[in-house]
């Protein structure tokens, strides 16, 4: 005789009247989960592209009629990218619930951590860029105060 298989085992034992009733909600929460999942990832690229559009009209705009401000466009651009990278770690987190595999949470943790490194580099640059901001609008500023006297 065999030993029996511990999967065997497991189908053999009754299953309770709670956990019959759990089954429809966990799938109902999964389903959910992944339709949610997809519309934050699309809201993340959404805000993406807004910010790159709107930063490369700025620039056009810049181009054309003088008065180009590249730190505000990189500002721009900047935000949006850093607002649009944390949505996507929100919609990766949610899948890893939902489907927990050890291959699929090595690789949500890579891309959380690539992505938290991107979005670190990308306000200590946005500070920067405001610090120059800040010091170019005081150079203006005391120009002005020099040529009115």
């Amino acid at each position: 005789m065999e030993p029996p298989i511990i999967s065997d085992i497991l189908t053999a034992l009754p299953v309770s009247h709670t956990e019959a009733h759990l089954h429809p909600l966990v799938e109902l929460l999964s389903q959910i989960s992944i339709v949610s999942s997809t519309f934050i990832g699309y809201i993340g690229v959404a805000i993406m592209l807004y910010g790159t559009v709107i930063a490369f009209i700025h620039f056009v705009h810049g181009c054309i009629f003088g008065g180009l401000r590249v730190s505000r466009v990189r500002i721009e651009l900047g935000k949006h990218l850093a607002l649009g990278l944390e949505f996507l770690v929100g919609k990766d987190i949610i899948e890893s619930i939902v489907y927990p595999t050890w291959d699929d949470l090595g690789k949500l943790g890579a891309i959380i951590v690539l992505r938290t490194v991107v979005t670190i580099f990308l306000s200590r640059e946005l500070k920067d860029v405001e610090e120059e901001i800040k010091v170019e609008k005081g150079e203006v500023e005391l120009e002005r105060l020099k040529q009115a006297k």
